[in-house]
């Protein structure tokens, strides 16, 4: 039997409060649920989880009054009322949302969020890290300081952030096609990574001003040209002094200039995207006797130790965890 956390297909009824705290731990993170008196609710959750960004993407109602305390969730909860209200409250501010005001609750300091009994609502949860790795490529560098958002999503002021919870709407309503549909560990990773996207351009964070400025700006074309050989290339023996002279430039040069585009060295972004193919390989394939050794050594990496450590800072997993995760 699969755990929680395991599960894609999340479809879930309880009258248990315990039963409802549990599952929402494995989704969004631990919490503490208040039921307000009441132990007895009318609990429903039914969502998807997504494969590779371990998005889950769902609706839920508690049939009851609570009360959810949060301060390290870990996870993005990003969710909007189809029916009745719930107030979110943060260092004294009170945010009231309903059918045209949705909520982000980011990994921030002590959040109580109310959900009033008769509230139904969509719900996105992005975990930290996937929203990280996103932005990260957005960026071209890493990324050390979490995304805050702003917590409050108009619907009315911003067209955007209607247009991103319609396209959530019409998921929803083809859910049980997309299960079904062959392909989806295939085709998931574009959605998800479109929808981190979408949310960090079009709702207010901290890192908005770094991302508009950003999408004014064109990198060198031997950059460019740089960046595509390395993709091309990846799988084969790629060299500094290779790299040095497809650029045509110095390699003071070449390295300040890739540093400042993409927040780091061109044989760290080799090397990085390297782990990105294995990673994609191991999440995607239904062959349970892939070979993770030989998948390393085919793109490049010749001392296992080192590889498994380098996986490992960059996914928050060991290769046969993603290997072993559950597909659908």
């Amino acid at each position: 039997m699969l755990s929680l956390s395991q599960e894609m297909d999340l479809n879930h009824y309880s009258r248990q409060a315990e039963f409802a705290h549990s599952l929402m731990s494995s989704i969004c993170g631990e919490h503490h649920l208040d039921t307000c008196g009441r132990n007895v609710l009318d609990f429903h959750y039914e969502g998807i989880r997504l494969p590779h960004k371990r998005m889950a993407i769902g609706k839920i109602s508690y049939g009851a009054n609570v009360l959810i305390n949060t301060s390290n969730l870990r996870a993005y909860s990003i969710s909007l009322p189809i029916q009745g209200k719930q107030t979110l409250a943060i260092n004294g501010t009170n945010y009231i949302s309903s059918a045209d005001k949705g909520l982000i609750l980011s990994n921030a300091d002590l959040q109580d969020l109310a959900i009033d009994k008769d509230c139904k609502k969509y719900q996105v949860v992005i975990p930290e890290k996937s929203m990280q790795k996103v932005l990260g490529e957005l960026l071209r560098r890493s990324v050390e300081e979490p995304v805050v958002f702003n917590p409050e999503m108009s619907l009315k002021i911003d067209q955007g952030i209607g247009m991103w919870w319609q396209n959530i709407d019409h998921f929803l309503l083809l859910r049980s096609q997309y299960k079904s549909m062959q392909g989806l560990q295939l085709w998931s990773e574009d959605y998800e990574n479109f929808l981190i996207k979408a949310l960090l351009l079009s709702q207010e964070n901290n890192y908005s001003s770094l991302l508009r400025s950003l999408s004014h700006q064109q990198e060198p074309e031997y950059l460019r040209k740089v960046c595509d050989y390395i993709q091309k290339y990846a799988h084969e023996e790629i060299r500094a002094e290779d790299l040095l002279r497809l650029a045509g430039v110095s390699k003071s040069k070449l390295y300040a200039e890739f540093q400042q585009y993409y927040g780091t060295s061109p044989l760290t972004f080799l090397r990085r995207y390297r782990l990105q193919q294995v990673y994609k390989t191991l999440s995607t394939s239904m062959d349970k006797n892939i070979s993770i050794s030989k998948l390393a050594f085919d793109w490049g990496f010749n001392h296992l130790g080192r590889f498994s450590h380098e996986y490992r800072e960059e996914f928050g997993e060991n290769p046969s965890e993603t290997k072993n995760r559950v597909k659908i």
